[in-house]
C-alpha cells in the first residue's frame, strides 16, 4: 500500500497504464465511448475518458514525474479540438458535459504546458485555445459547474492566450451566494445538497485558483479562510482507517474524497496541521487498496467498493470514475514540501463522540472502533437516480454503506436499510423521498415527510447510549404495512448469526453486527436477504428489520438501531 511520494506516483501510473500506448488508448476509448452509456453522446464520453486522466497526470508532470503515454493524449486533444476532423468533440453548448471536461484541460494546461501546449504546432494551439474559450463562454448549470470556466481561464492565462477575466469574477460572485457560513457550500441555490461536491468541487476549484493566481486577492483570501473553516468539519466524515462517509451522488468517484485535503496542501494551507492533513489524505486513498474496483482490463469500474451499474447516475460513462484522480494533486508538490516531509498523523481527538453539523443536517457519532455514523435530515437534489437512497436515509456510515433499490416491487429489492418503508398492498414500498420540513432541535434531527398526501410522518433522530434512536409520529388515513431497516451486513460463505425475537432482530456476519429493536412493542423482528448487487460495499447482504401494520389513525413508533464495525454485540441489549 502507498505511503511515500514515490509510492503514490506508482499508484497513479498503475491506474493510467491501460491508456499509455496509442493502440491501447484507441482500443479502450473505442469501447468506453459506447458502453456503458451516459446521457451524453459517445464522442463526449470519449473526451471525458481522456480529460479525466489529466486530473492525475498533470500534477505528476508538474512534480517532475514521468508518464510514457503523453503523446497519445496530445493526439486525442489535437483531433478533438479540430472542427474539420471526424474525431472533433463538437463545440461546447448550453449545460453541456463538454463544459465539465474543459475544466480538466484548462487545469492541465496551467500545470504542465510542457506536455499539453509546447509540443503543439501553432495551428493546433489556436484550435485548442478556441475550443477552450468556447467552453468558458457556454452556459453552465447553476451549481459547482460555475467554476469550470475559471480553470479554463487559468490554463489560457498560463500560456498567454486571451481569456475573459469577467467570467472568473462572475463565477466566484455567484458561488459565493451558495455559501452558508463556516465553509459550507451548497451545490447550488435554494435547498441544494451539502455533499461531497462541497469539498471535491467547490473548495477544490477555489483553492486551485487561489494557489495559481486565478482570482483576485480578496477572493483568494475568502477561499482560503473558508477552506480552513471547513477542514475540521470534513475530517469528521472519515473513519480512523480513512474510509469516507458514503453519502450523496457521484460516489463512483471514490478516492476523490481525498481531493480536498490535497488541494489544501497544494495551496500551502496546512489547516489542522501538515501531519494530520497528509494522514487524512493518504489513509483515504489507501482505504481503497483492498477493494476490487478495477475492471478486468485494469481500468476503473463504475461502482463503489466493487463494479456495479445499479448505484450509478445517468451522467456516468465508462470514463467517469477517473474523476477520482483529483486526489493526486499533491504529486505536483516537490519532495521537500512540508506535506511530504511531515509524517502522517491520526485524526485529532474529539471533545465528544457526538458532533452536530446543522448546515449539512447531520449528527455524527464516532464509534469505539473509529467508524463514523451520520444521522441525516439532509437536503438533496431531485432528478438524480436513486436520490432517495443517496440523500434520504435516516443514517449513513463509513463502515456499513447503504443500498439502492434494485426493482420496482418486492421488499427484497426496495433498498430499505436505514429507512421506514410503507405500503398499502405489501408490494410497492414508499420511503422518505422529500421533506416537508427539517430542522435541528437540540440534540435531535427532525424531519416531517409525506409518503402520501394523507399520511404525514414526523421522524426524530438522535443517539442514545451508542445506538441510533428513531421516533416516528405517524398520522394516516389509510391502513399501512411498515418495515423499518437497520444497516446491512455482508453475507459471505460462512453461516451468519441471526437472532430474531418478537420485537428485535440482530445479524452478525463478515465481521459486522447490526441490530434493531422496537421499544413500543408493536412490531416483530426479521432478517431479510436483499437482492444482490444493490449495496455499495457488498454484493450480498443481510438486513435486520422490524415489521408491523397500522390502522388509520395516529401512531408512535420508537426504534433503537445498533451497529458495530468489528462484529461485537456486547452493546446490543
Amino acid at each position: 500500500m502507498p505511503h511515500t511520494r514515490e509510492d503514490f506516483q506508482r499508484a497513479l501510473l498503475e491506474l493510467c497504464e491501460p491508456f499509455a500506448e496509442a493502440d491501447a488508448l484507441e482500443r479502450r476509448l473505442s469501447t468506453m465511448t459506447h458502453h456503458p452509456a451516459a446521457h451524453y453522446a459517445p464522442r463526449v464520453a470519449r473526451l471525458e475518458a481522456v480529460s479525466r486522466l489529466l486530473w492525475g497526470l498533470a500534477p505528476l508532470a508538474a512534480g517532475q514525474g514521468e508518464y510514457r503515454g503523453w503523446e497519445p493524449i496530445r493526439a486525442e486533444i489535437a483531433v478533438g479540438t479540430d472542427p474539420n476532423h471526424p474525431g472533433f468533440w463538437g463545440w461546447p453548448g448550453e449545460f453541456d458535459q463538454r463544459i465539465v471536461e474543459s475544466a480538466a484541460l484548462g487545469f492541465a494546461l496551467a500545470l504542465c504546458p510542457q506536455e499539453l501546449w509546447q509540443p503543439f504546432d501553432p495551428a493546433q494551439r489556436a484550435r485548442f485555445a478556441d475550443w477552450l474559450r468556447a467552453a468558458s463562454r457556454a452556459r453552465a448549470v447553476d451549481n459547482n459547474w460555475r467554476l469550470f470556466a475559471t480553470l479554463v481561464n487559468l490554463g489560457l492565462k498560463s500560456v498567454g492566450e486571451p481569456f475573459d477575466a469577467e467570467i472568473t469574477t462572475a463565477a466566484f460572485r455567484r458561488v459565493d451566494e451558495f455559501h452558508h457560513g463556516g465553509g459550507w457550500y451548497a451545490d447550488g441555490p435554494g435547498d441544494a445538497a451539502f455533499d461531497h461536491y462541497n469539498p471535491w468541487a467547490i473548495h477544490f476549484y477555489g483553492l486551485l485558483n487561489a494557489a495559481l493566481g486565478g482570482c483576485d486577492a480578496e477572493a483568494a483570501g475568502t477561499v482560503r479562510q473558508r477552506a480552513r473553516d471547513f477542514a475540521p468539519e470534513y475530517l469528521r466524515w472519515f473513519a480512523a482507517d480513512g474510509a469516507g462517509l458514503a453519502f450523496g451522488r457521484s460516489l463512483t468517484y471514490r478516492f476523490a474524497q481525498a481531493a480536498f485535503f490535497g488541494a489544501m496542501a497544494f495551496a500551502d494551507e496546512p489547516g489542522p496541521g501538515w501531519g494530520v492533513l497528509r494522514g487524512a489524505w493518504a489513509r483515504q486513498i489507501r482505504s481503497w487498496s483492498g477493494q476490487p474496483v478495477l475492471n478486468g482490463d485494469g481500468t476503473l469500474s463504475i461502482g463503489y467498493a466493487y463494479p456495479s451499474l445499479l448505484m450509478s447516475e445517468q451522467y456516468n460513462a465508462a470514463g467517469s470514475p477517473y474523476w477520482a484522480l483529483k486526489a493526486f494533486l499533491p504529486l505536483a508538490l516537490p519532495a521537500t514540501h512540508p506535506f511530504w516531509t511531515h509524517p502522517e498523523e491520526p485524526l485529532p481527538p474529539e471533545p465528544s463522540t457526538i458532533h452536530i453539523q446543522p448546515k449539512a443536517g447531520f449528527i455524527l457519532s464516532r464509534g469505539t472502533s473509529g467508524h463514523v455514523t451520520a444521522l441525516s435530515a439532509a437536503p438533496g437534489p431531485r432528478g438524480i437516480r436513486h436520490s432517495e437512497a443517496k440523500y434520504r436515509k435516516f443514517a449513513y456510515s463509513t463502515a456499513f454503506g447503504f443500498s439502492v433499490p434494485t426493482r420496482l416491487t418486492g421488499l427484497a429489492g426496495a433498498g430499505i436499510d436505514s429507512t421506514l418503508a410503507l405500503s398499502e398492498e405489501g408490494d410497492y414500498w414508499r420511503v422518505r423521498t422529500d421533506d416537508v420540513e427539517r430542522s435541528v432541535d437540540g440534540d435531535e434531527l427532525v424531519a416531517r415527510w409525506r409518503p402520501w398526501p394523507d399520511v404525514e410522518i414526523e421522524t426524530r433522530l438522535s443517539f442514545n447510549d451508542g445506538c441510533q434512536l428513531r421516533r416516528h409520529r405517524i398520522t394516516t388515513r389509510r391502513a399501512l404495512h411498515t418495515v423499518e431497516g437497520a444497516f446491512c451486513v455482508p453475507l459471505g460463505d460462512d453461516a451468519p448469526e441471526e437472532t430474531v425475537t418478537a420485537g428485535s432482530a440482530l445479524a452478525v456476519s463478515g465481521g459486522k453486527a447490526s441490530g434493531i429493536r422496537d421499544t413500543t412493542g408493536v412490531r416483530h423482528g426479521a432478517v431479510l436477504r436483499p437482492d444482490p448487487n444493490g449495496h455499495l460495499l457488498w454484493p450480498r447482504t443481510l438486513l435486520p428489520v422490524l415489521r408491523g401494520d397500522l390502522e388509520p389513525g395516529e401512531h408512535e413508533l420508537t426504534t433503537l438501531v445498533y451497529a458495530n464495525s468489528t462484529g461485537d454485540t456486547s452493546g446490543y441489549a
